[in-house]
């Protein structure tokens, strides 16, 4: 397989320049974002009204509900103007247990388990961050390329795509199914953004029990930055946002993540091309035949 070059303005760029050039404006595209005042008071709202969990807790609701996001009581839900869709089991989760001691103060007794929902579990009004859709608008014909050779790429792997209902997410991979959820309601570009980004998650998350969400949050939205823009479809104003939002604005979470990111994206577009070449040799064979 031959390797792709760019003319610049110094001359030609090999991939892995072109992947490394790429991921440098990721993390200065990051590091520049600044949100809209309706951004910023939707995710200060978020944070107001969502209880706060323990990495613990987290991990027991995503071992129950892989594509959990947000939680709260069916209580709490109901005040948010959302109600329990009904039939939806109940997630566990520890809260902890306290009783008072001779001194009358509180003591922490031990855990008892209490039970929540996700916000995939619920219908009704919108949440804050939910009123402000960011979308990567258009139909563009790299946009349904790349979508063609992600499609391949995780039917070879076993992981079926899923393009309908995705709740209120836009896509989500569920590890223990090993498949693939992709909302039918948004742009094609968009839609082939979220398919990289899930199906990073397919390849690298599988079996990953270590990495936190934020870890593989950004690892899976830079990289499908770097292979959505190193194939001419550019995600910026979406993958920018989404990237800082997980990182907290600090960043050396992206720098401290950037050689995953760059691997990552080397494999992907590496498999891409081989089925891009595939394409053009069969095409040419089709017209010579």
């Amino acid at each position: 397989m031959t390797t792709k070059r760019w003319k610049t303005k110094m001359g030609e760029q090999t991939r892995e320049e072109r992947i490394k050039e790429l991921n440098e404006k990721l993390e200065i595209g990051v590091a520049e974002f600044s949100y809209t005042p309706d951004e910023f008071k939707a995710y200060l709202e978020m944070k107001a009204i969502m209880p706060s969990y323990s990495f613990r807790n987290l991990i027991l609701a995503k071992a129950q509900l892989p594509e959990a996001r947000f939680l709260a009581s069916f209580k709490h839900w109901n005040t948010l103007g959302r109600k329990v869709k009904k039939g939806s089991k109940s997630l566990r989760i520890l809260a902890p247990r306290f009783k008072k001691d001779e001194e009358d103060e509180n003591r922490l007794t031990g855990f008892i388990p209490v039970p929540v929902f996700d916000v995939s579990q619920t219908e009704g009004e919108p949440l804050p961050i939910e009123r402000i859709k960011i979308e990567v608008d258009g139909d563009c014909m790299e946009a349904r390329q790349i979508i063609g050779w992600a499609e391949a790429i995780a039917e070879k792997d076993n992981c079926p795509i899923k393009y309908g209902n995705s709740d209120d997410a836009y896509g989500y991979y569920v590890p223990s199914e090993h498949r693939i959820v992709v909302s039918d309601k948004v742009p094609m570009n968009h839609r082939c953004k979220t398919l990289v980004h899930e199906l990073v998650h397919s390849k690298v998350h599988r079996y990953d029990r270590n990495s936190s969400r934020t870890e593989k949050e950004v690892v899976a939205e830079g990289t499908a930055f770097v292979v959505c823009s190193y194939f001419n479809l550019d995600t910026s104003d979406y993958s920018f946002r989404y990237v800082k939002g997980w990182a907290n604005g600090e960043q050396e979470t992206l720098l401290k993540y950037g050689s995953q990111i760059c691997d990552t994206a080397k494999k992907i577009i590496e498999e891409f091309e081989e089925l891009e070449e595939k394409e053009k040799a069969e095409k040419i064979e089709s017209v010579t035949a």
